[in-house]
């Protein structure tokens, strides 16, 4: 398994500096792995610039903490996503889950110049606590990655590259049980969903610590609610979440 893991982290490095086209569309990027995207993409992706909510972070119709939050709010101590859920962005998030890990590159490094853009660290705070939200070990061998890790992974590079540190464990939380596809399920059905699915496995390693919680989407915070409950019971000082992607507020 060591062996598996140190030959897909150098597989990664190559993809991460060896590069020449668009990871959305193809058309060649002469400047990769600088940009990721060509110009025309880059400019199309739909970015969470406008209000957003100062909980979940997912963009709001107006100012202020956004329905969702305000009918089950969420444990984790602020959410962020550096892009709406929808057209471009979309589709990387759903080619990640679907066989192309390699995304995880781009996605992660935007969560992360994100991250560091709207929330201020502190130089003398310890190395954040990178924690993917995990999948159960079958659903793990059956897409043969999870693609919340590829996420922490490129999301920690990018923050030492900034003079950041960040350790990144992939085995403190665990998924002990299969949830339900949550796609078409309410709010209170994904907080049903998600309750007792997880298991904060070092607890030790949690106290006292700034984790960040990384996932591919923010729907509800259901998810990533639950697994904050966890970590902040283990002793997380905070638990900010992170996920290149959040759906908009629908009303």
């Amino acid at each position: 398994m060591k062996l598996f893991t140190l030959l897909r982290q150098k597989i990664r490095r190559y993809f991460a500096e060896h590069g020449y086209t668009c990871d959305f569309c193809g058309k060649e990027v002469f400047d990769y792995a600088e940009h990721r995207l060509c110009e025309a993409c880059e400019s199309s992706m739909p970015r969470n610039e406008q209000s957003t909510c100062p909980k979940c972070g997912r963009q709001t119709r107006s100012a202020g903490v956004c329905l969702t939050c305000k009918a089950h709010m969420p444990a984790f101590t602020q959410g962020f996503s550096p892009f709406v859920y929808k057209g471009k962005a979309a589709g990387l998030v759903n080619r990640l889950k679907n066989g192309q890990p390699h995304l995880g590159l781009y996605l992660g490094e935007q969560t992360a110049e994100y991250f560091l853009k709207c929330h201020s660290v502190q130089e003398s705070e310890q190395p954040f606590l990178v924690i993917p939200v995990p999948l159960t070990e079958k659903r793990t061998q059956g897409r043969g990655y999870n693609q919340a890790a590829e996420l922490a992974e490129a999301i920690c590079a990018t923050l030492d590259r900034h003079g950041i540190r960040a350790e990144l464990d992939l085995e403190v939380l665990q998924k002990t049980r299969e949830t339900g596809q949550q796609k078409h399920m309410s709010a209170i059905q994904r907080m049903e969903n998600a309750s007792g699915a997880y298991h904060v496995h070092k607890r030790k390693l949690c106290r006292d610590r700034a984790v960040l919680l990384i996932d591919d989407i923010l729907t509800t915070g259901a998810t990533g609610g639950e697994c904050a409950k966890l970590l902040k019971n283990a002793g997380a000082k905070a638990v900010y979440f992170l996920t290149p992607t959040a759906v908009m507020e629908n009303k």
